[in-house]
């Protein structure tokens, strides 16, 4: 059954509407079928209500970044992201992202154990497609024989996602709120808990324990986002907002995809260039969480001096 048509995007999204191409995956071989624009695909009468709240979350993820860090396209040339709908595995694991697309599927799938906590209609929140975006700019500055860093990977695009809507917990919206008014669960708590219920994962803090072997990748990625969460607190939430950016927009980092020391030698390399208290405050955000033990010998001194 399909709901009501309606055009109505995000107030002033017009433009971030225009980056987006939303295709509907083709079922049993058949072809994807290409829908257009997010504004043209959410007039279209094949979309459910929750396909057309994912486009919306979509839209302001991508209206975020470019009122808040510029990002123009995921290349910063204007080039729009694909959000593929109906996708099985996005159906079975929940929201994905690969160079130049992401994908959901047909229901909820991070909440499928969840029972009623879950809230089975929702494909896309804000914060995880702003998670999924950043993950779709982060392959794109790679070569195509990189062997990328997973936890790297996830902290940043978690540090992305908790600066820009300045939440720190993940894909609460998700969860059902509980009788306290609460979210019922989410994707990871990467502040202060704020949720009734348990996150689907735990998060690692401390580099020692997040480059360890067999450390799960997505906690081992707390260790960025808790770095920049100390950024925030001293360098305040827009400075570090542009600090993480240049580290993002940093090619030498991640054309091979990036490992633990060139990930410190970036984050100091952006702090240096910001200038001001960015390079102290850095550095002892660096040695809270032990990421100071990845740069090469020389590099605390140099930058803090």
């Amino acid at each position: 059954m399909t709901a009501p048509v309606s055009s109505a995007l995000p107030v002033g999204s017009t433009l971030d509407a225009r980056r987006i191409q939303v295709v509907l995956r083709g079922r049993n071989g058949a072809a994807d079928v290409h829908l257009g624009t997010a504004g043209a695909a959410r007039a279209s009468v094949r979309l459910t209500m929750a396909e057309r709240a994912a486009i919306d979350a979509l839209v302001r993820a991508v209206q975020l970044l470019r009122e808040r860090v510029g990002l123009a396209g995921i290349d910063d040339a204007g080039t729009a992201v694909k959000l593929i709908l109906r996708d099985s595995d996005a159906t079975a694991n929940g929201p994905w992202a690969t160079t130049g697309s992401l994908a959901v599927g047909t229901r909820n799938a991070l909440a499928k154990d969840a029972g009623s906590r879950g809230r089975a209609g929702i494909l896309l929140t804000v914060d995880s497609a702003i998670h999924e975006l950043v993950h779709v700019v982060q392959f794109g500055r790679m070569a195509t024989n990189a062997k990328p860093n997973g936890a790297i990977l996830e902290g940043i695009a978690d540090a992305a996602a908790l600066l820009a809507t300045n939440d720190d917990t993940l894909g609460e919206e998700f969860f059902a709120l509980g009788p306290d008014g609460r979210h019922q669960g989410a994707i990871r708590e990467l502040g202060s808990p704020r949720i009734s219920g348990m996150p689907l994962g735990p998060t690692i803090r401390r580099y020692r324990e997040a480059s360890a072997k067999g450390a799960e990748v997505h906690a081992a990625g707390g260790v960025v986002s808790e770095t920049f969460i100390l950024l925030r607190r001293t360098l305040g939430r827009d400075q570090a907002e542009a600090l993480l950016w240049r580290v993002i927009r940093d090619a030498t980092a991640w054309r091979q995809g990036g490992t633990w020391a060139t990930l410190a030698s970036a984050l100091t390399r952006a702090a240096a260039a910001m200038g001001g208290t960015a390079p102290a405050a850095m550095i002892a955000a660096l040695r809270t969480t032990g990421l100071d033990a990845a740069l090469p010998a020389a590099a605390p001194a140099a930058v803090a001096a």
